[in-house]
Formats: structure tokens, C-alpha cells, sequence
């Protein structure tokens, strides 16, 4: 993975970014209707939000270190909006279906490659923090189902 050729090639689609964003959705719902339900009515500041959390990823693609904490709370935050690890190949494929329709013809292999690669990454790290809020949740739900023993 190069990640100069991804910071590079983000600067170029970003330009386009809610058309980038909204593209991104109306593929997803194309592919997979059923997951409309899971975002809210106006995707306006969902739109908004995605778009500054690529930033952030494409921004430190290249520095693992900080870039985890982020994607570790973002797969926290959306096991709790209803994401599962089923959903993380969709978004995949739309994400790259997006990337390449706003890069246009210096789309490629290695552009590919590199953008496949990265979001492994990304839905790697965010799934394995999903998991875990709900290994976490799960934990906290048969505590609060324990009958109290009696102390006497």
C-alpha cells in the first residue's frame, strides 16, 4: 500500500465530497436495501461526518499507531448504531465503487490495491472493536440478569 498515492488520490475525490458521500449511500442501498434502516432519515450530517472521518483515516493511513484509537472507538460507536461485521464487506465494496467512479480514468490496479488494502485495515481494526462492545454489552446484560443472593 502506498500512502502517499492514497493521501493523493483522496485530495482528488474529496473535492466532489458530498457527491463522493452520496454516491457512496445510494450504491450501498442499491446493493443491500436493507441497509437504509440503519442511518437516519437526512443523511446530511451523516454525510458530513464520513466525509471528515476518511480525512482522518486517509490523514494518518500511514501512522498505525494513531490511527487505531480512532478506528477502535468508531467500531464502538457503530456496533452501537447497529453495524455488524457482516455490513463491513458492503461498505467495502461501495466505498471503492465511489472512489473509482470520482477518481474517473486514473483509476488502476495499484489505486485499487491500495484502497482495498487500507479499508481491510480500517474494517479489521473497527470490527474487532465492535466485537469487543459487544462481548462487553452482552457481559453487562447477563450481570444485570443475576438474581441477588440474600445477605444475612
Amino acid at each position: 500500500m502506498d500512502p502517499q498515492r492514497l493521501k493523493a488520490n483522496f485530495a482528488l475525490v474529496r473535492e466532489n465530497g458530498d457527491g463522493l458521500i452520496a454516491y457512496f449511500h445510494a450504491d450501498l442501498f442499491q446493493r443491500e436495501p436493507a441497509l437504509r434502516d440503519l442511518f437516519p432519515a437526512s443523511m446530511e450530517k451523516h454525510h458530513h461526518r464520513l466525509l471528515q472521518a476518511l480525512a482522518h483515516i486517509v490523514s494518518l493511513v500511514d501512522d498505525p499507531p494513531a490511527l487505531v484509537p480512532f478506528l477502535r472507538e468508531l467500531g464502538k460507536r457503530h456496533h452501537g448504531h447497529g453495524i455488524t461485521n457482516d455490513h463491513f464487506p458492503q461498505f467495502g465494496v461501495s466505498l471503492l465503487t465511489a472512489l473509482a467512479h470520482f477518481t474517473g480514468p486514473e483509476w488502476n490496479e495499484d489505486l485499487e490495491s491500495d484502497w482495498a488494502a487500507a479499508y481491510s485495515f480500517v474494517a479489521q481494526i473497527m470490527a474487532e472493536a465492535a466485537a469487543e462492545a459487544a462481548a462487553e454489552a452482552a457481559l453487562e446484560r447477563s450481570a444485570a440478569a443475576q438474581p441477588v443472593e440474600a445477605v444475612g
